[in-house]
């Protein structure tokens, strides 16, 4: 399907008189109508460049007026050997009275020179004349506007504003259809400065000013290099009376006719010619006709759209209505062809080859979520598990859609980071469970993660969303630890890099499910001058804040605890060991002593004070010089 559309703008002056200074000038022949002209093809005679309305000048400065006047492609073919001639006219009288100017007064010229003797307004009208020598009564006359010639006294421009009638010329010179060139305009601010205008350009390899013959210097027409692109900066600059100047710009693009086109993929792409598109062909004695042609990757040349002698207008655009990545890197052209009585080929105009980039944005999304079914205690969420241990069954679920339609993913994988050791049970992939030739797991030996990846997730026109489901077993866990792992997506974008995609970040809180206990040491020291009746304290770094008994409880279901000690040996003659709380003790026997009960949410570590905990007596008797030691024994049970 190809959809086509064009936009035709036309516009027609018919002026039969001009106002100056309020009062209505007559002119010396009615204006021509401004030419109708459809991509650069000439279907009626007019002025491609008409005389400003007016012209503000001192006396003794020169000015030239530029025009450019043509005639229609079909009368160039009937009067093939017809050659143009210029004749100026003037009138200081509104238009009551004219006459010619002189051949000596530039009167014969297309670019007219003047220079003012005196103050006042002179009014002027070109006569484009075309004729041969030997046929010099059937002419071709093409009248301009009227214009008027300002002398007075000097004033001098704040600014300067610049327009070009064209913001975008050819850049092809063998083509009487191609426009490649364009007139820039300053109109200075107020209206009526009086300074002198002259025009550059930044990069004149682009395009450059012709030059004007009759007169030297340059005119204002804008003229493209053959086979140049890009844009060119035209600066205008005004020299006021008074020395100063002012400045302003407008930027003109150079080029084929056609631009690149870069589109998202399944969205439509239109080639639009470039160049006036203001007339139609009504009243023709000829024929035009558009062909649009498609190369593909290979360079294979086909034609995908060719207009009528009556519809030609509707093919000024080419429309692709819905991109695919088929279409990526195909380049389309566009030729007039200008016939004469429909059958004689006079010109033809051919584009530059526009390329068509067709982006590929996959946009994924992913949601999560993760289950232990075998254990819940009501903390779980949809990315935490908590109170994980081995042997439970944990499930993942992952829901993957590309949300921007027909973008393209393919070589795509699922990679799910899970704790080393882990058993993976059974992997779906929309419903179907996958052979394990369809994932892998890869081990990395220097931690604990390991990486569940999963081939053949890839996305297509018609292939918006996957559902992926993946069953483990944990085990492996010897201590409590957090696990936190991302999963995320990696495809290839067909544009010769990887698109990767996160998911939200997993948590799994692991435990062995076992109570752990480790008591210290308790080291008195060497008692240089023992003492009767006296207490003798740990060693500083049995005291808090370091622990005498560190509890890790790692089991899932906690109950309250109750922690006992006894001394099974006695550990030498005077010497007794005794629990103080508080300044109140127990001596250790055999029997345990109820040393710290914990409710089951607060079950910690111990330890104490320099003055609390276990500490060593001396009593009536001094022991003998030696190395003392005893085992106690400590116990941890569930309270009732």
């Amino acid at each position: 399907m190809v959809v086509i559309s064009c936009l035709f703008i036309n516009i027609k002056v018919n002026s039969l008189t001009v106002r100056a200074d309020d009062q209505t000038v007559k002119p010396y022949e009615k204006p021509t109508s401004d030419p109708l002209i459809f991509l650069g093809i000439w279907l009626s005679n007019g002025y491609s460049l008409q005389p400003e309305t007016d012209y503000y000048t001192q006396v003794g400065q020169s000015i030239v007026v530029h025009t450019s006047a043509s005639r229609s492609i079909w009368t160039v073919l009937t009067g093939p050997v017809d050659s143009p001639h210029y004749r100026w006219y003037k009138s200081t009288d509104y238009g009551e009275n004219w006459s010619s100017v002189s051949e000596s007064d530039g009167g014969h010229r297309m670019n007219f020179s003047i220079t003012p003797k005196s103050s006042g307004t002179t009014w002027y009208q070109l006569d484009t004349q075309y004729y041969t020598l030997l046929t010099p009564l059937l002419k071709t006359h093409i009248y301009s506007r009227v214009t008027a010639v300002h002398v007075k006294d000097p004033v001098n421009a704040t600014s300067l504003k610049v327009t070009a009638d064209n913001d975008y010329i050819y850049n092809e010179s063998d083509s009487d259809l191609a426009q490649n060139y364009t007139f820039i305009h300053a109109y200075p601010t107020p209206s009526d400065a009086t300074g002198k205008i002259t025009y550059s350009v930044d990069k004149p390899e682009i395009a450059s000013f012709a030059q004007d013959s009759e007169n030297g210097g340059t005119t204002n027409k804008l003229v493209a290099k053959s086979g140049a692109v890009g844009t060119v900066r035209v600066t205008a600059k005004m020299q006021n009376p008074d020395g100063s100047t002012t400045t302003g710009y407008t930027d003109v693009r150079v080029g084929g006719g056609l631009d690149d086109q870069t589109v998202d993929v399944g969205q439509p792409a239109t080639f639009s010619m470039h160049g006036n598109v203001d007339a139609t062909n009504s009243n023709a004695s000829g024929s035009i006709q558009i062909k649009w042609y498609k190369y593909d990757k290979d360079g294979k040349k086909t034609t995908v759209a060719t207009s009528n002698s009556s519809n030609y207008k509707d093919y000024v655009d080419y429309t692709i209505p819905k991109t695919t990545m088929d279409d990526d890197g195909t380049q389309y052209q566009a030729q007039i062809t200008v016939s004469l009585l429909g059958f004689i080929q006079t010109d033809s105009l051919t584009t530059n080859k526009a390329t068509l980039n067709v982006k590929n944005s996959p946009d994924l999304s992913i949601s999560t979520k993760i289950v232990n079914n075998t254990y819940d205690d009501g903390s779980n969420t949809s990315d935490t598990l908590n109170k994980v241990t081995n042997n439970d069954n944990i499930s993942y679920e992952f829901n993957l859609k590309n949300n921007k339609e027909n973008s393209i993913l393919a070589n795509g994988s699922y990679v799910v980071p899970i704790h080393d050791g882990t058993t993976v049970n059974n992997v779906e992939l929309d419903g179907t469970k996958l052979s394990s030739d369809d994932y892998t797991i890869y081990n990395k030996s220097d931690d604990k993660d390991s990486y569940l990846i999963i081939n053949g997730i890839d996305f297509n026109e018609t292939t918006e969303s996957h559902t992926l489901k993946v069953d483990t077993n944990v085990s492996g866990i010897t201590n409590a630890e957090k696990f936190e792992s991302v999963p995320y997506y990696y495809g290839d974008d067909y544009g010769g890099s990887v698109y990767q995609k996160m998911a939200s970040k997993h948590t799994i809180n692991y435990v062995n499910d076992k109570f752990n206990a480790d008591v210290n040491n308790i080291d008195f020291g060497t008692i240089e001058d023992s003492e009767k009746n006296k207490i003798y304290y740990r060693q500083d770094d049995n005291n808090l804040p370091n622990n005498t008994v560190n509890i890790d409880d790692e089991r899932r279901d906690k109950k309250a605890m109750r922690v006992l000690v006894s001394q099974s040996e006695p550990l030498g003659q005077g010497m007794i060991l005794r629990y103080y709380q508080n300044g109140n003790y127990t001596n250790l026997s055999s029997s345990d002593l109820l040393i710290k009960s914990f409710d089951q949410d607060n079950i910690s570590s111990i330890g104490w004070k320099k003055d609390d905990g276990i500490l060593l007596y001396i009593g009536d008797a001094l022991p003998m010089s030696g190395e003392y030691k005893t085992e106690l024994k400590w116990t941890f049970e569930d309270s009732i």
